[in-house]
């Protein structure tokens, strides 16, 4: 039996125990799978749980996309130049010992309620993990490979292009999934603080109203749409970006 089989049969296994352990407690204080599962249908046909969901997913991919591609600029420039890299670690190794969730409560108040703090949280908590493999990647470059570009006449784009992303790929792409979990918790942890719509709001208003089976379907998409944007967004786009590199790089 392979890995990814016997990985489903934990599913089972926590339904049982998890049926087992709310059948010693009223639905609504610990709920069972079929509440639960009732509760998820209930709000489906109501049309909120797609909102919340979906404006998650829009926040996460935006704050994401813009953290990425300013992480690779700064890292690549960091990179290229000691003097830059000097002057810039200090602040990346303060910046990524603070949480991100740390920031939240201020970004709350400079920016109002709304897409633009959870985004600006989402920026913060991936942009760190991200540049700090891009510049060891950067780092790991040889300098054959760089000189033998530079004769040929790389310089500027071609430079980047052609030896410095193929070169940083495979550290980029550690610091891209690191910083994408960090990014959804923390999305999720700002939702809750002081988001009106998402996920995280979502679990915190039905907490507030004593809603136990909507605290726990709100739990168990957290998981789960995190699993789906690896399946369906992370591992496709790795392996594209993989191909790339490698007919790039050579």
């Amino acid at each position: 039996m392979n890995r990814w089989k016997i990985g489903w049969l934990a599913i089972p296994f926590v339904l049982i125990v998890w049926t087992a352990i709310s059948s010693q407690y009223p639905s609504y204080i610990f709920p069972s799978p079929v509440d639960v599962w009732h509760e998820g249908v209930n709000q489906v046909n109501r049309g909120e749980l797609q909102t919340h969901i979906l404006l998650s997913l829009q926040r996460l991919v935006l704050g994401f996309l813009i953290s990425a591609f300013l992480a690779f600029i700064v890292g690549i420039v960091a990179g290229a130049s000691r003097t830059f890299r000097d002057f810039l670690m200090p602040l990346v190794t303060y910046f990524q010992a603070t949480p991100p969730m740390a920031w939240a409560p201020l970004l709350i108040i400079l920016l109002g309620l709304g897409d633009a703090p959870m985004i600006a949280v989402i920026i913060i908590a991936s942009f760190f993990p991200i540049l700090i493999n891009v510049m060891q990647g950067m780092n790991h470059i040889p300098e054959s490979h760089i000189r033998a570009a530079k004769s040929l006449g790389a310089k500027g784009w071609r430079l980047a292009y052609y030896v410095y992303l193929p070169e940083i790929f495979p550290a980029a792409i550690s610091g891209i999934y690191i910083g994408f979990a960090i990014s959804w918790r923390s999305l999720v942890a700002a939702e809750m603080i002081g988001g009106n719509a998402g996920i995280g709001y979502f679990i915190a208003f039905n907490g507030q109203i004593g809603n136990a089976a909507s605290v726990l379907l709100g739990i168990l998409l957290i998981g789960f749409l995190a699993l789906f944007m690896d399946y369906l967004l992370l591992k496709p786009l790795h392996k594209r970006f993989a191909g790339w590199a490698s007919r790039t790089g050579n």
